[in-house]
């Protein structure tokens, strides 16, 4: 059985960047705390927000419905989101809800994964 990352939060900032590093799944409870988490995070001077989804292997429509609040969270105080670090399993979630469009703008599509072939 494979096993799943411990979910979590971590926040750098520097100037007018802030960082939040998401790990886990996004699901209901992770996208509350997120959430939660954005809410008492001192942003003053803040221009930009990066969400890190790197260390996200799965996320559904609540996760998703979690980052287009953060979205317009953000929007509302003149700071920028980006995603950055979307594994192409979550980037598709993105595209099947027609959302890679809002997100187009603030990070790249992942290049499509590598597969190596073995030969014996």
């Amino acid at each position: 059985m494979a096993r799943r990352p411990a979910s979590g939060l971590d926040w750098e900032s520097s100037g007018s960047r802030a960082v939040v590093l998401v790990r886990g799944d996004l699901d209901g409870l992770s996208a509350l705390q997120l959430e939660s988490f954005l809410a008492g995070r001192a942003l003053a001077g803040c221009r930009e927000l990066e969400i890190d989804l790197a260390g996200v292997p799965s996320m559904g429509s609540i996760g998703l419905s979690a980052l287009l609040g953060v979205r317009r969270w953000a929007l509302q105080r003149g700071i920028a989101m980006r995603l950055r670090g979307v594994q192409p399993s979550v980037w598709r979630v993105f595209e099947l809800a027609g959302l890679d469009q809002v997100f187009t703008g603030a990070t790249e599509p992942p290049a499509a994964p590598t597969q190596e072939l073995a030969l014996f």
